[in-house]
């Protein structure tokens, strides 16, 4: 099978050195400008809280330290709005051009990558490749703004201002999967409006599910198949949706701090919402500080997970889940191969993926204990905290506002790890396991 050569290992490693970098200093320039007092209402924001907001915002996490729709002027909320759709597109972008790379080669029975995005035959170009991840980014949110802005206007009576305002932010918000609101208590005022529900669902899965597949969404009339890639994101995806929905629907059934009180509609609403916001976009139609136990920790395992590669979300990502739970499930079996839609997955991809999977867990373990450390809370809201973080979910029990220093540079870190550093060490480690080369005799252990 002949294969086409993407780009050398040198340059691999220059590119997530570069990724590293360029976010680095994205979060850098964006602290200094909300430090300006124009960016604010009354006092001057705190440096930490700067840094906080903007690693939120590049990070698209949705974590806040202040009241976004209080604490920041007009033009706060501006540089905030385009900190978040920069990260949203430099991640879609990143994570898009990672997927080509990662295998170092695309074979060419399966190289949807680069036939979704620009036809068979055609050359990779990179900047051909942004400008149709910026094109798709564009159609997407205006769509979303436009039915937005009718709903504040015409259903709510918002002042034209306002809610064009409100539309663009909560479209831009929703589509890069940020999390950030103009209302204090999210969404929580529209509950049981269907069509801003449905309206900011739709565009948090788009924003989740990546841009290749995306990009195969609408060739599907040309190309007439779905890659694997994309059978695996839809399958995991619908299934993590129900699943979730079931069993928030289910826990909070009877709660009378969020569901127990609500039509029987708005429950089925308000299950499916939290289900899909809860993987990779932070907005909430409940308040997530009286959620029960049960629900949080269920919660907990779909920030973990997250989106999908090449999207906006962050987490494990849905396509590492996959791979380890059914190769988890093939050895209980005794199958030696790892085998999803009638193809056998490449070995060293399960390897790859547990190494993914066991270092987020190492990662939120430590930065849990250290908001165990730093601050009196219980060790369900410094999880809940931590993996919100580090999947840049943006979901809070509500600790967040009265963190200290110590605890919000922990979240700062887990937001910048979860958003880049995952990417970066599937690179590493697809480089590593190329380049090694050594032969070792093999020698048995008991283990179990």
């Amino acid at each position: 099978m002949k294969e086409i050569p993407v780009i050398s290992s040198k340059t691999q490693k220059q590119i997530g050195i570069q990724v590293m970098a360029a976010f680095a200093i994205a979060i850098l320039a964006g602290t200094l400008l909300l430090l300006l007092p124009q960016m604010t209402v009354g006092s001057k924001i705190s440096f930490i809280d700067a840094l906080f907001t903007a690693t939120s915002g590049i990070c698209v996490t949705g974590l806040a330290v202040q009241d976004t729709s209080t604490f920041f002027t007009d033009l706060g909320k501006t540089v905030i709005l385009i900190l978040l759709q920069l990260g949203g597109l430099g991640i879609m972008t990143v994570g898009s051009i990672f997927g080509l790379i990662l295998g170092k080669k695309i074979q060419v029975k399966d190289k949807f990558y680069i036939e979704s995005s620009f036809g068979p035959r055609q050359p990779f170009v990179a900047t051909r490749f942004f400008a149709t991840i910026v094109a798709v980014t564009a159609v997407i949110e205006i769509t979303g703004f436009i039915i937005l802005f009718f709903v504040f206007y015409f259903r709510y009576g918002q002042p034209l201002r306002s809610a064009a305002a409100s539309g663009v932010f909560h479209s831009v918000s929703a589509f890069n999967n940020a999390g950030f609101s103009l209302y204090s208590n999210s969404l929580e005022a529209f509950s049981s409006d269907i069509i801003i529900n449905i309206s900011i669902m739709v565009l948090i899965i788009l924003g989740g599910l990546g841009f290749p597949v995306i990009a195969e969404i609408i060739n599907l009339r040309r190309t007439r198949k779905l890659s694997l890639h994309a059978k695996i994101v839809f399958t995991v995806t619908a299934f993590l949706i129900f699943a979730g929905a079931l069993l928030f629907f289910i826990f909070e059934f009877n709660n009378a701090e969020t569901l127990s009180n609500k039509p029987f509609g708005t429950k089925i609403l308000a299950s499916f919402f939290q289900s899909v916001t809860a993987r990779t976009a932070g907005f909430n139609t409940v308040p997530s500080g009286k959620l029960a136990q049960p629900t949080l920790f269920f919660m907990i395992l779909l920030m973990f997970i997250g989106a999908s590669p090449g999207g906006s979300g962050g987490g494990i990502r849905t396509t590492t889940f996959a791979v380890v739970t059914m190769g988890a499930l093939g050895s209980l079996l005794g199958r030696a191969q790892v085998v999803m839609f009638k193809k056998r997955l490449p070995q060293g991809l399960f390897s790859r993926a547990l190494t993914i999977v066991f270092t987020a867990i190492v990662i939120i373990f430590f930065a849990s204990v250290l908001l165990l450390v730093f601050e009196k809370c219980t060790l369900t809201e410094a999880l809940f905290e931590v993996a919100s973080a580090f999947g840049t979910v943006g979901l809070s029990t509500g600790i967040t506002p009265g963190l200290t220093t110590a605890s919000k540079a922990v979240l700062i870190l887990c937001m910048y790890i979860g958003r880049i550093g995952i990417s970066t060490l599937a690179l590493a480690i697809a480089l590593r396991s190329s380049s090694d080369r050594a032969f070792h005799t093999e020698e048995t252990i008991t283990i179990g």
